[in-house]
């Protein structure tokens, strides 16, 4: 339990980094690598797997290099990000995951311009 809390925690500090700009430029490839080891991580618990179909819908049109689609996809992925941080038993993750909230929702604003 200790690891897979430990890559939780390495991969929501990953995507705030690629998300907040913090990173080198990040590839469409990279991005759908990240998108697919949350699409792992999120079907390893029966309390998130849910949360599987709509990053598969990101990953598609990140992949099909859709930019409207994938702006939409990011700004309602963002409003599920904050009801499961609001509403779900996330424990230390909580605050993580709002601003992984806030971040989906700026970047696909980015790409709306």
């Amino acid at each position: 339990m200790a690891h897979h809390d430990q890559k939780i925690a390495t991969m929501l500090g990953d995507t705030l980094t690629v998300l907040g700009g913090g990173s080198p430029a990040t590839t469409t490839d990279e991005g759908v690598n990240l998108v697919e080891q949350w699409i792992g991580i999120v079907r390893s618990n029966t309390n998130t797997e849910w949360v599987a179909e709509p990053l598969r819908k990101l990953r598609d049109a990140l992949n099909a290099n859709d930019v409207n689609e994938v702006e939409r996809l990011m700004r309602d992925l963002s409003g599920v990000v904050i009801d499961f941080a609001n509403d779900g038993n996330t424990g230390d993750y909580k605050q993580d995951l709002q601003n992984l909230s806030t971040s989906l929702k700026d970047f696909a604003r980015g790409l709306a311009k």
